[in-house]
């Protein structure tokens, strides 16, 4: 396949891939940037891209490891002030309360995926957030299918155990999750 055939394969997952990071951010403006980014990293490292992978999963692959370094060098850089004039610059749409619960519940459970240990964080993204098939993700990873699913199974237990220690959780309610007091910002 040429080099143009490439890029259009690859764009045809765009959309998943750019999901798949809008889940990881909860942001939609880093979303897209971050996607971008990940397939600007891709046309550079494309003689990389294994033959057990899927261009899905190893597009995935490449964007858990941008949104990973993006989390770092934001952990790393110093908090700015917030804009005066962010208010301003929200929709005023009736869903605009929702949308914003939202952001910041997927925002919090991010935070809470990345301090996983990193097997079980990829594992956890690339099954539950990127919708991969654990064949897909045994191949990112390096490890067996079953090891794989038992990534999944302790991802998933280790990061209820986060929330529920550092979160007051409410079905039904309109917030449906809060920190509790004394808990890591």
């Amino acid at each position: 396949m040429d080099d143009v055939g490439a890029v259009a394969d690859r764009g045809s997952h765009r959309q998943a891939v750019r999901a798949f990071v809008l889940r990881l951010t909860g942001n939609e403006a880093l979303a897209e940037d971050l996607t971008q980014e990940a397939y600007m990293r891709a046309e550079k490292t494309r003689a990389t891209l294994r033959k057990k992978s899927s261009e899905k999963s190893w597009l995935c692959s490449i964007a858990l490891n941008i949104v990973r370094d993006h989390y770092r060098a934001t952990a790393r850089a110093p908090v700015a002030a917030p804009d005066p004039t962010i208010l301003d610059q929200l929709p005023s749409a009736d869903d605009t309360e929702e949308t914003l619960l939202k952001a910041e519940m997927s925002s919090c459970l991010t935070e809470y995926v990345f301090r996983l240990p990193e097997q079980q964080r990829d594992a956890v993204a690339l099954h539950d957030m990127a919708g991969l098939k654990h064949a897909e993700i045994s191949a990112i990873l390096g490890v067996s299918e079953a090891n794989s699913r038992v990534l999944v199974h302790r991802g998933r237990t280790a990061l209820r155990e986060l929330l529920e220690s550092n979160c007051i959780l409410t079905p039904g309610d309109s917030l449906p999750c809060e920190r509790k007091p004394g808990s890591c910002q």
